[in-house]
């Protein structure tokens, strides 16, 4: 697999980066490629203000060099650093940049903070990386400074599944990443209030609904029999926001790492207190976006 880690030289959050290396360091082999990119414009205001570095290096070789040296500070010295410039004062344009950068190299994952308490602002969550989370052509991991990183690799994955057609999507591609990563995959789905509801003169329609969600989470069972993967299969009928009932899923399995869709059902608008990034923000593991569509 190839990693592609967005990297900023100029946010001193320890805490963050350590998070950052320990999620690396979880999920990624010895045969894996980890590659450090930095988009280097006048969005960053370090940059834009170092006016005692030459114009000819300040968006290049000068912040290569920071990056290299952040690097060698985490005992990440092996992971080659990237700087691609970006002269647009556009966060967007420095985010596509990024997002360009994967594509081209053919990146699985993006790994990117959620947010940070220092460093420019540009990092916090509803900014790089909530931009990222729309323009990524690759699955992006984000991770936070209290980020709990399994230390031996992932034994446990939970997906939450809305039973969409971009679900499904994603649902296989988490089924491939519990066959990489040789773990267990655990499914949650939290129905619409109605299912759980039953009258003596139930609408015909609510009964359908019913059906239809039975016969989805059966075979998404018997997906995952003919896999050969574990994991379990919970359909949560509480009433309680959906963000915390997945949540709660994944302290009861153990999770290593949630895994949402970027679109999908009601899970989908990022933007706008949604279910992922509620998600984002509360989940003590690093959280998994898939890009299914």
């Amino acid at each position: 697999m190839k990693f592609v880690w967005a990297f900023n030289p100029f946010d001193d959050n320890r805490k963050l980066q350590q998070a950052a290396r320990a999620t690396l360091a979880a999920i990624a082999g010895a045969r894996d490629q980890v590659e450090a990119v930095y988009v280097a414009s006048p969005v960053e205001i370090e940059l834009a203000t170092a006016f005692d570095v030459p114009m000819g290096i300040r968006f290049t070789s000068y912040p290569k060099g920071l990056v290299e040296h952040a690097l060698r500070k985490l005992g990440c010295k092996q992971i080659p650093a990237t700087v691609l410039t970006e002269s647009s004062l556009s966060l967007t344009s420095a985010v596509r940049a990024l997002a360009i950068h994967a594509a081209r190299e053919k990146a699985d994952i993006t790994l990117v903070a959620s947010h940070a308490r220092k460093g420019v602002s540009r990092l916090f969550l509803g900014s790089f990386a909530e931009t990222l989370v729309h323009l990524s052509k690759t699955d992006l991991l984000v991770f936070q400074q209290s980020t709990r990183a399994a230390k031996r690799g992932p034994k446990n994955l939970l997906f939450a599944h809305d039973l969409s057609r971009d679900g499904d999507r994603g649902f296989e591609k988490a089924l491939a990443y519990a066959k990489r990563w040789k773990c267990a995959l655990h499914v949650i789905h939290v129905p619409e209030p109605a299912y759980g509801i039953h009258f003596d003169d139930q609408d015909a329609r609510v009964e359908s609904y019913r059906r239809r969600v039975r016969k989805k989470i059966h075979g998404i069972e018997s997906r995952l029999k003919r896999s050969r993967v574990e994991g379990s299969v919970v359909i949560d009928m509480r009433w309680a926001p959906i963000s915390e009932l997945i949540l709660s899923q994944a302290q009861r399995v153990h999770a290593d790492l949630l895994l949402v869709c970027a679109k999908s059902g009601r899970l989908a608008g990022f933007m706008g207190g949604s279910v992922t990034r509620q998600v984002l923000r509360a989940s003590v593991a690093p959280v998994l976006v898939l890009k299914a569509g």
